[in-house]
């Protein structure tokens, strides 16, 4: 709705995990706050 270009970032500080791990957790939880559907009309409104 207003423009996203489907890019994401993930920022990793935690130097006490690998960059690896420290990816394939941000994947993972990403995938599961990612929406799937296209949006729709606004049923709220």
């Amino acid at each position: 709705m207003i423009g996203y270009d489907y890019v994401l970032s993930i920022e990793h500080e935690d130097s006490l995990m690998s960059p690896r791990e420290g990816l394939e957790k941000a994947v993972s939880f990403l995938k599961e706050v990612m929406l799937k559907e296209k949006p729709g009309a606004m049923w709220w409104a």
